[in-house]
């Protein structure tokens, strides 16, 4: 059985230091007192902040004092909670700081509301003004958003009603991660095997397909066991989207998610059409691995064991650190010099111990280090995604670093087009320099699965976020029931019939975090997609687009997301780029079966 080292037996080096962000308890506690004063502080320009653009800037200024100083005490604890997610102190910690941030969003309510009440060409001349051209942005966003904003009283009650219908994932996160116990399961070899978050995808990895049937019935029985109840969080989630949307007069829950980035309906929906026109290639990726394993019974839990595996391919986190080193050279010293700051800095918590929250992230916020949780493996994936973590970590380093406080958060939908230029980077890194034709077609497999899990998984999970929130808002019922149901339909059309769907598969979209996130996931794809376009100019020494691509890095949120990559050269209103990054995956196929002869 896996034995796993506790916390204090870890590294030191290999442990992120929050020191840096507060030295003990004490300290978060005093500024934690400090949140009363600052909120009276922009309290007192009620009924008088849009009287004259000095006032806007002294109000706006001292807000931003308010939002760093809880940015800070909510990344701490949200950290110090997620090392061990099983200790309530902390977990209690997180819960007071997000109702102070309740209350304290419900009691500035009125700022929005008493700014749109002034005539739009008085808000207009604002956003001009040079006195506040570091809150031009949130200005702007004013203008566009007064369709949907609403009174003063009626905003309190949406900010207050916030926390409480937040519910359903804090209930999912805590099942999850604290209270589910995992499922122990037999190898081949008759030795029983914990199958916990940490190593499940490791567990498919296996050659051992005793072990992979067994941890993916394993591993999906278990969360069947709760799928009434999790059906119920993501009912709780699903209705509270929508219940804002229609709060604030939007014809849908979609459109009120995309509406913050002014992003167009028709780029996610575009997206899934272009994806469904592309799943051929999928089928034929299927077809060349029940080829390559000798399966002709290819199974869902068949689809992430290489179809190659050289010798050596374990990668300590430490030879992973000097990979990643190495792969962003293409992107100059300066850039190179700024990662290295995450390994000598501690920004990194490496690996898994029992409770630590599962999966990988990058978190900060703009006056802390942009750290990052890891669950690390010894494999190459670990080392991909040690590159896409530190893509993030980079992105808020250089955004913070150039932009003012209100211009630096980057939307999401920018978010993972830096993470996964690393990723791409470091592939072609890994192929030039690969020795062998077995460690070609190695990597060449990997890139397979970046594809099967971004451009065709994302995408199917959009398509089901999508879907259920249109099933409710039509007053369907989401049950555990039909839940599976649509999930199962997504996956025989997404995988086809060249692979043996299997009964669990009903139960996996209870176990992905990523349905409580808002319509996220669709743009793992579309920065997937920008991030190939990036990474291969990048790579071949184009200085001119490497430039672009650090001052997008740079920009934050100084533009609309849209247009910030329309500057950097990749218009994603299209199908175009899309359609380019299949082209890549095509090409990559291709160049498997020539190599494998």
């Amino acid at each position: 059985m896996d034995q796993f080292k506790s916390r204090t037996d870890v590294n030191e080096r290999d442990r992120w230091n929050l020191d840096l962000i507060y030295p003990n308890l004490a300290t978060w506690e005093e500024d934690f007192k400090k949140i009363e004063g600052l909120v009276q502080k922009v309290e007192k320009y009620h009924g008088t902040i849009g009287t004259s653009a000095k006032t806007l800037k002294t109000a706006f200024d001292e807000q931003v004092d308010l939002n760093l100083l809880a940015e800070k005490l909510y990344v701490y604890a949200h950290l110090t909670s997620d090392q061990d997610t099983r200790d309530t102190t902390n977990l209690g910690r997180v819960d007071r700081i997000r109702m102070k941030l309740t209350e304290t969003g419900a009691r500035l309510s009125w700022i929005d509301p008493e700014l749109l009440d002034l005539p739009i060409e008085t808000l207009k001349s604002y956003e001009r003004d040079p006195l506040l051209r570091e809150h031009s942005r949130r200005i702007e966003f004013l203008i566009r958003s007064k369709p949907h904003q609403r009174s003063a009283e009626v905003e309190e009650l949406l900010t207050l009603a916030s926390e409480p219908m937040g519910g359903g994932y804090k209930t999912f996160s805590l099942l999850e991660n604290a209270d589910m116990k995992m499922p122990f399961v037999k190898n081949g070899k008759g030795v029983e095997i914990e199958v916990n978050h940490g190593n499940y995808i490791t567990c498919l990895e296996s050659e051992d397909r005793v072990l992979r049937k067994n941890a993916f019935e394993g591993y999906l029985s278990n969360f069947g066991q709760y799928q009434n109840t999790i059906a119920s969080t993501l009912d709780n989630h699903v209705k509270k989207q929508i219940f804002y949307a229609r709060a604030r007069r939007f014809n849908s829950a979609i459109e009120a998610s995309l509406f913050g980035d002014a992003i167009p309906l028709q780029v996610y929906n575009g997206l899934i059409d272009t994806v469904h026109k592309h799943l051929h290639l999928l089928h034929r990726w299927i077809e060349l691995r029940k080829k390559l394993i000798g399966l002709s019974d290819l199974s869902l839990y068949d689809i992430f064991v290489p179809m190659v595996r050289p010798a050596n391919v374990e990668y300590t986190y430490e030879q992973a650190m000097e990979m990643v080193l190495e792969s962003v050279k293409p992107l100059g010293e300066e850039y190179r010099g700024n990662l290295k700051k995450a390994f000598d800095e501690r920004w990194i918590d490496v690996y898994y111990t029992p409770g630590k929250r599962s999966g990988a992230y990058s978190s900060g916020m703009y006056r802390t280090k942009p750290y990052i949780l890891l669950n690390h493996k010894n494999n190459l994936s670990s080392a991909f995604t040690l590159a896409h973590e530190l893509g993030h970590s980079l992105h808020s380093f250089h955004s913070n670093t150039n932009q003012p406080y209100p211009k630096a958060d980057y939307s999401i939908f920018l978010a993972e087009v830096a993470s996964t230029t690393n990723e791409m980077l470091l592939h072609f890194h890994l192929y030039d320099r690969a020795e062998t034709k077995e460690m070609k077609l190695y990597l060449l497999d990997h890139l397979f699965n970046q594809f099967r899990g971004t451009l065709y998984r994302q995408v199917q999970f959009a398509e089901f976020e999508r879907d259920i929130h249109a099933m409710a808002e039509r007053g369907e019922p989401l049950t555990s029931d039909t839940l599976g149901s649509h999930y199962s339909k997504l996956n025989v059309l997404y995988y086809g019939k060249g692979i043996e769907q299997h009964e669990l598969i009903k139960h996996e979209w209870s176990r992905i975090p990523h349905f409580y996130y808002n319509f996220y996931v669709y743009k793992y794809s579309t920065s997937f997609a920008a991030a190939q376009y990036f990474a291969r100019k990048i790579y071949d020494g184009d200085t001119t687009i490497r430039e672009k691509y650090l001052d997008f890095l740079r920009s934050g949120s100084s533009q609309d997301p849209l247009d910030t990559m329309i500057k950097a050269g990749v218009d994603l209103r299209d199908s175009k780029p899309i359609e380019a990054a299949f082209k890549v995956f095509e090409d990559a196929l291709n160049e498997f079966e020539k190599l494998n002869g």
